[in-house]
């Protein structure tokens, strides 16, 4: 009997905590639904940005833009959402796009509107949270993802003078002698099929290991970069949807597991590819060493004159542009600038080389040129920086949009009242398609565009955002132009260019957008061209 009793009384427990269980769920349940439902309502119907027209997923919840961000769809929001919408689209529930003059002169230009919280994905420094909830990101010369402009006004005035294109183009003959390599090897290769954007990407790293550190990776004599260029694409599609969740980069710093838990559960994980060979480490390796030589001033002196040697001088006459910064800048050159140059150049060679008419007349000018791969000459051929120009306008280096924060005194633009804290910014793709500043044809490659006396050209490269905006413009941009324009006329100089592109929707754009999957072939030219000097 006391079994039975002590049998019931604990069914009767199990029965009565089963219940407590139930009741809580259904009550959590429930109240979440409501929440969420109030939220909505009021996001859509009441929040200050719910006359902004967009799509009304997007005015919700940041899930409907990260998800459109994880497909690599960003293009297609760019070229699209303004052509629905108009000028003014709402794309988050606190985020709203612009494509037009007065949006960017108000965003980019003096308006004291600061970079947003997106970029807290893309900081080579986790952040951390001060007790006042307080997001601080160490000073390590982070030119990207810093937010604080005072700090990054003073780091961009100290590597003004070495990143200047008139320091630069002392190390011409670095590239110069990369470029003989790569045409000799492209020239093996007898025409052949070749994945375009990886042979860019090989050129690129090649050029710049050669330039910063008078190395060279290897990639030109192996036909490969090690799967580096695919890898590191993989990574922006990771950080082009942390970045509209500002808080999930933060949360990563502090556990590793919920990192990944959230990268999993919006399918952002990714595997190194095949044969995988990362520079990097090498880079990192032989900047260190002589760094810690040049520092600790035992050595005679170092013989090589590239930019490394440049930013050592810097640091040494320098103080301020202190050692962490000396260290930072040196990879710099390598992460800012391997798929950047990648990206425009693979736009500028996919766009010539499918444009047969195009090509014919770059060649031309290229061809009758006197020594034109020589950065002085090659800016003076204006068709030829005409079809680079219209590349990167048409394709251009980053898909979504370059994001700031309205300050504290709000924003009243096309009819609409935005509020401070605001994130608002201009997708480099929808701006570089309004035809009042490119024309009627702006959707289409046209290089004459920039050759146009009845189109204001200089409207054309203000309101351009291929090298950045305003006060944010890329700090390698001269380095960037010198490295681009020197491959661009050595390639065309040597070979016919015939490219095969697939559609646009077997190519991801991320934040980072480049054209993937595109096929070259490089064809020697087939009659020598005579030396123009006489």
């Amino acid at each position: 009997m006391h079994d039975l009793a002590r049998f019931s009384l604990l069914n009767l427990t199990v029965s009565f905590a089963f219940r407590i269980s139930l009741w809580f769920i259904i009550t959590t349940l429930l109240f979440l639904v409501f929440w969420w439902m109030a939220v909505s309502f009021y996001r859509l119907f009441l929040h200050p940005l719910s006359d902004v027209p967009g799509p009304k997923l997007a005015a919700i919840s940041n899930v409907w833009y990260a998800n459109k961000a994880r497909q690599g769809r960003c293009r297609e929001l760019g070229k699209t959402l303004h052509e629905r919408y108009g000028p003014i689209v709402r794309v988050g529930p606190k985020e709203v796009w612009f494509n037009t003059k007065e949006a960017f002169k108000m965003i980019y230009s003096g308006g004291g509107y600061e970079k947003s919280d997106f970029y807290l994905a893309t900081a080579l420094h986790r952040p951390r949270v001060n007790w006042r909830l307080q997001v601080q990101s160490p000073d390590t010369l982070d030119l990207l993802s810093e937010r604080d402009m005072k700090r990054y006004r003073l780091q961009r005035r100290l590597i003004g003078t070495t990143y200047h294109i008139s320091n630069l183009k002392k190390h011409e003959h670095a590239i110069d002698a990369v470029l003989k390599r790569a045409v000799a090897q492209l020239r093996t290769l007898n025409g052949a099929e070749v994945d375009l954007k990886q042979w860019m990407h090989i050129i690129v790293v090649e050029c710049l290991g050669a330039v910063v550190l008078s190395w060279s990776p290897g990639y030109i004599k192996d036909k490969s970069d090690g799967g580096t260029g695919m890898h590191a694409y993989l990574g922006w599609r990771l950080k082009s949807v942390y970045g509209l969740f500002p808080w999930a980069p933060v949360m990563g710093t502090y556990s590793k597991t919920l990192g990944r838990a959230f990268s999993k559960l919006w399918g952002l994980t990714y595997s190194t590819p095949k044969g995988f060979k990362t520079f990097f480490t090498t880079v990192y390796q032989k900047s260190s060493k002589r760094i810690n030589v040049a520092l600790k001033g035992k050595s005679p002196g170092d013989p090589r004159q590239d930019l490394l040697a440049d930013l050592i001088n810097l640091n040494k006459r320098k103080p301020v542009f202190k050692e962490t910064y000396l260290r930072r800048m040196t990879m710099t050159n390598f992460g800012a600038g391997h798929e950047t140059m990648t990206s425009a150049l693979t736009s500028v060679m996919a766009m010539i080389g499918s444009h047969g008419q195009v090509q014919k007349k770059v060649a031309e000018e290229i061809r009758s040129a006197e020594d034109p791969v020589k950065f002085d000459n090659s800016v003076r051929l204006s068709y030829t920086q005409a079809c680079i120009k219209e590349a990167q306008r048409l394709h251009p280096v980053i898909g979504m949009s370059l994001p700031r924060k309205v300050s504290s005194g709000g924003m009243h633009l096309h009819g609409h009242y935005i509020p401070p804290g605001t994130t608002v910014g201009c997708n480099p793709v929808a701006l570089h398609r309004n035809k009042d500043i490119f024309g009627p044809d702006a959707a289409v490659f046209n290089p004459d565009r920039w050759l146009n006396p009845e189109l204001d050209t200089k409207a054309m490269e203000r309101f351009n955002l291929t090298w950045g905006g305003g006060a944010r413009t890329c700090p390698g941009r001269h380095l960037g132009e010198l490295i681009v324009y020197k491959v661009v006329l050595a390639l065309l100089k040597e070979f016919d260019v015939e490219v095969n592109i697939p559609p646009e929707e077997d190519m991801p754009i991320y934040f980072m957008a480049m054209l993937s999957g595109v096929r070259a072939r490089f064809l020697p030219r087939k009659q020598p061209v005579e030396d123009p000097t006489p």
